[in-house]
């Protein structure tokens, strides 16, 4: 499926020929890759220089981190939007990427359409988790403890569950969107939740949101 929209993006991986290799399929599918790195300092000077809708960023680069270059460009600018392209599973890394405030998770072994549909979803606002991670993510190391939300934070939780975004959630629900905010901050307290995917990933796991619409999460 080619992309109706046009993003640009940035591409930090540090084997070339794959980086060549998703550059290519990445390009057919009507994305602008205006930028390509293999390390950190290269990706933070990439994402500098263009200021890309989306960037993709390999957790491990080498011997740098694609979490600490994560860091660093959210550190920066937080509406900068990440979508952490990993073959890792272990739940301490997947953590820290968490953390980090990406906004995606999509695993090198799945199909390149896995990835089309995360930076999608990222692009528009949204969140995107493969759920091949959602063991790891929604285990008990990463939740800890249930915790009710009220009616309209599920609701809120659950449309953020299906790629909407805030301000999509605001005009669905006639909210403002800083009441929406305010929704979303009160469930992630609530939740313990580290960020917006955290939230959703915690939501889903309690029970306390529905999977069977979820786009943005699956």
């Amino acid at each position: 499926m080619e992309l109706t929209v046009k993003i640009r993006l940035a591409l930090i991986e540090d084997h070339p020929a794959l980086r060549r290799g998703l550059e290519l399929l990445l390009h057919q599918q009507g994305c602008d890759v205006v930028a390509t790195a293999g390390d950190r300092e290269a990706g933070l000077a990439a994402v500098r220089a263009h200021e890309p809708d989306v960037t993709v960023i390999d957790i491990t680069l080498g011997r740098d981190s694609g979490i600490a270059l994560t860091r660093d460009l959210l550190l920066e600018d937080a509406g900068r939007k990440v979508v952490l392209y990993t073959g890792h599973s272990d739940t301490e890394v997947l953590l820290d990427g968490l953390d980090s405030g990406a906004r995606g998770y999509a695993l090198k072994e799945g199909a390149t359409s896995e990835l089309f549909d995360a930076i999608r979803h990222v692009a528009a606002g949204g969140t995107y988790v493969d759920p091949r991670l959602r063991p790891a993510l929604l285990s008990q190391r990463a939740t800890q403890r249930a915790a009710s939300l009220s009616g309209r934070e599920r609701e809120i939780i659950q449309l953020l569950a299906g790629g909407l975004t805030g301000d999509e959630v605001a005009d669905r629900l006639y909210l403002s969107g800083e009441t929406v905010k305010t929704h979303i901050r009160n469930a992630m307290a609530k939740l313990e939740a580290r960020n917006r995917v955290h939230a959703i990933a915690i939501a889903l796991r309690e029970g306390l949101i529905s999977s069977a619409n979820g786009a943005g999460v699956p």
